[in-house]
């Protein structure tokens, strides 16, 4: 009997637990649940933006995406020839940290509900049996701790979201305005015709390296090779050491030292977007190559108007010395040594917001006739206008037919050892070995010494004009190196000068540089021909 009192006393106190637990549920739990869950997900979205606004705009911890990392190659959508580094520059926001920043945010998050969890996980085993009976009153807590739970991923899911959207329309954004940027700067490169020259390889690059100014320490590099927009920068980019730097080659040129991109050499200031004219000039030792330099280099600095003509350089400055003395003092130029590579002198010309650099090489005869030399001439390649020299003493007939009786003009005149047609076939040989195209090319072909050619029987009345010099050289024999240079060369124009001629009115050595800079758009330093003047015929290849 006792037994059986003790089974209905517990079954009794099952009932009444479960009818407390069942009035408990109806008249706590389910309200606690609900409020708990709304105040859980209050308090979680509260929190989840407080780290969203944290992790944005405060301190981002060690998930930062540092120049260090770009040049190390970590970012690894960044395209960089192999044997160049990657730019010490900070990337677009949009391009990495945007989502190192979300996972930093969600990090954060999951730290901060983590303990929350481990404690109520804790409490919840040590309770035991007893905790298990009070479910009615422990499951609101639970159901707040979910809710506080649910608003945080919430809001990181929203955050996700929203910076996923705000990414793709900034990459799509950023992509079209790179391409436009990209254009209107090779666009404007090529109508200015602009490049970094490099006074020491040779080297010709539309995109020279730029060099920032501000402080780096160590083997941090302030050397940028592609200054270009993109991944690293829109309109502009975050140096590693702070300074906030131009992107695009035009902008870059006018505040940033420029640098050869294969050597390293320090390039002329403004280059990669100021005109960049090449002017070799080629033909066979003692053709009177450098004199003609000479007396143009002096011709054009001199000569006035409101073109501004500079020496843009120490080396050319130091020439150009020499130079002047040599002509104002009527003497005769120095053999140019074939055992040093040529260094072009560069004159800069400027006339208002316009710009030009113009490089004038001169390789000694001996260089340019030999295939293991002018194979180094990179700067033959690049030229958009060649200048012919031809020493007139030199062609096989005017040699034979006055040399006897003008021996002393013929001294005078330090007549060539070397026959014209092999110095021109060896340019026009080279070129065609590395792929230049001379069909596109224009040739100023200049016939030298004319003041002393003039004094050879039936020469006075020689002029320079291009229909009359033309008509010379084929009358004394040199038709198939006229025919040659024709068939060569896109545009042939035929010139002849001397050295010690004046420079005004049209004449003298600045002939052949005032129609080769016509054709470029630079500042034109010389004026028009004079009204009435016939206008000069030169061969067009068609």
């Amino acid at each position: 009997m006792q037994f059986v009192l003790v089974i209905v006393a517990a079954l009794l106190a099952v009932a009444l637990y479960f009818y407390v637990c069942g009035l408990l549920f109806v008249y706590v739990t389910v309200p606690g649940m609900v409020l708990g869950l709304g105040l859980g997900l209050a308090a979680g979205a509260v929190a989840g933006l407080v780290v969203t606004f944290m992790a944005l705009f405060g301190d981002q911890g060690a998930r930062v995406f540092t120049p260090g990392k770009v040049v190390a190659g970590k970012l690894t959508i960044l395209r960089t020839p192999a044997a160049v580094r990657p730019d010490f520059a900070w990337p677009g926001y949009f391009v990495v940290q945007v989502w190192l920043d979300w996972w930093t945010m969600a990090e954060r998050m999951a730290a901060l509900l983590q303990p929350a969890w481990q404690w109520s996980w804790s409490q919840a085993r040590r309770s035991g049996l007893f905790g298990l009976a009070c479910w009615p009153l422990l499951l609101p807590v639970a159901v707040a701790l979910i809710g506080v739970t649910a608003g945080a991923a919430a809001v990181a899911v929203l955050v996700l979201l929203v910076l996923g959207m705000v990414t793709g329309l900034a990459w799509i954004a950023g992509a079209a305005i790179t391409a436009v940027l990209r254009t209107l700067d090779r666009a404007g490169q090529v109508v200015r015709r602009s490049a970094g020259n490099c006074p020491r390889c040779y080297q010709v690059s539309p995109i020279p390296v730029y060099r920032c100014a501000g402080p780096h320490r160590g083997d941090e590099s302030g050397l940028h090779h592609d200054i270009r927009p993109g991944l690293l920068g829109v309109f502009y980019r975050r140096c590693g050491c702070g300074r906030r730097l131009p992107t695009m080659v035009l902008r870059a040129a006018r505040s940033m030292a420029a640098l050869c991109p294969l050597c390293g050499a320090d390039l002329h200031s403004g280059a990669g977007a100021a005109t960049d004219v090449r002017v070799p000039i080629f033909g066979a030792p003692s053709s009177g190559k450098t004199h003609l330099v000479m007396a143009s280099v002096v011709g054009l600095l001199r000569q006035g108007g409101d073109v501004k003509v500079t020496l843009a350089d120490e080396h050319s400055k130091r020439t150009y010395t020499t130079f002047a003395a040599v002509i104002d003092g009527g003497g005769s130029a120095v053999k140019t040594d074939a055992a040093h590579q040529p260094i072009a002198i560069t004159l800069r010309m400027q006339q208002g917001k316009r710009d030009a650099l113009v490089h004038v090489y001169d390789a000694a005869g001996e260089a340019l006739a030999n295939p293991e030399l002018n194979e180094k001439f990179q700067y033959l390649d690049a030229a958009r206008t060649l200048v012919f020299v031809l020493d007139p003493f030199a062609i096989p007939d005017v040699r034979q037919r006055y040399q006897r009786t003008f021996a002393d003009l013929f001294r005078t005149a330090n007549v060539s050892a070397d026959l014209p047609e092999p110095s021109y076939q060896n340019i026009v040989t080279r070129l065609r070995q590395y792929g230049v195209r001379t069909e596109q090319k224009r040739l100023a072909f200049v016939v030298s010494k004319r003041d002393l050619v003039q004094q050879l029987p039936d020469m006075s009345g020689l002029a320079d004009d291009p229909d009359a010099v033309r008509s010379w050289l084929i009358d004394r024999g040199a038709d198939n190196l006229v025919a040659s240079a024709e068939r060569d060369f896109g545009t042939v124009r035929f010139f002849f000068v001397s050295a010690k001629d004046s420079a005004a009115g049209g004449a003298g050595p600045l002939r052949p540089f005032r129609w080769l800079l016509d054709d470029e758009p630079v500042p034109k330093p010389v004026p028009q021909q004079p009204t009435g003047h016939r206008p000069a015929h030169q061969y067009n290849r068609t």
